[in-house]
């Protein structure tokens, strides 16, 4: 079984997390796992109060599969080498780390950015976020997340295209699938 583990800073953002955790846990069968800076329960931004399973620098963390991370703003000041090591032996395994929004900071921290497309909330608030991060040159400006390898990034205003890339990554033979998802969540923006 594949296992998830979200990483919930206080104040995540909630319509981030929904639409990537639903879908891997209703549709893909995917464990969830919550996982916060302590391990005590953090409330989202619209007051979704959501239990840990572990801290950040649990061990057991290593174990799992894919590694989500969810934006909040706390991620602007969060600086923790245990947590940046644990992405960074995430990734050279061959798992796949995403980052949503402000979640983006920690992965360019982490130096997981280096040689890889990616996107945030734009090309200077990540730079000034994350001074110097290796990997700068190859940001793109895009609405929707970004893959590079088995690296998933998106600004905050696209949680149905990061769901539906870090899917992808999980379940490639649903990959119809998920482009008729990302279609029904487009509808609302389209015209008539």
């Amino acid at each position: 079984m594949t296992v998830a583990v979200a990483f919930l800073q206080p104040g995540w953002a909630d319509w981030e997390a929904g639409p990537v955790l639903a879908s891997l846990r209703e549709y893909f069968k995917v464990q969830i796992e919550i996982a916060t800076p302590t391990g005590d329960p953090e409330t989202s931004i619209g007051g979704i109060l959501a239990a840990a399973d572990y801290g950040f620098e649990d061990p057991v963390l290593s174990d799992a599969d894919v590694f989500l991370l969810i934006g909040s703003d706390a991620w602007q000041t969060y600086q923790s080498e245990a947590l940046f090591g644990l992405l960074r032996q995430a990734h050279a395994d061959g798992k796949i780390v995403a980052g949503i929004c402000g979640a983006t900071i920690a992965l360019a921290r982490a130096g997981l950015l280096a040689g890889k497309a990616h996107t945030s909330n734009g090309k200077d608030w990540l730079a000034e976020q994350a001074p110097g991060y290796a990997g700068a040159e190859r940001y793109v400006e895009s609405p929707r997340a970004v893959v590079g390898g088995k690296i998933v990034t998106a600004p905050g205003s696209a949680p149905v295209t990061f769901a539906a890339e870090v899917t992808r990554l999980i379940a490639p033979e649903a990959s119809e699938r998920l482009d008729g998802y990302i279609a029904m969540f487009a509808k609302e923006f389209g015209e008539g």
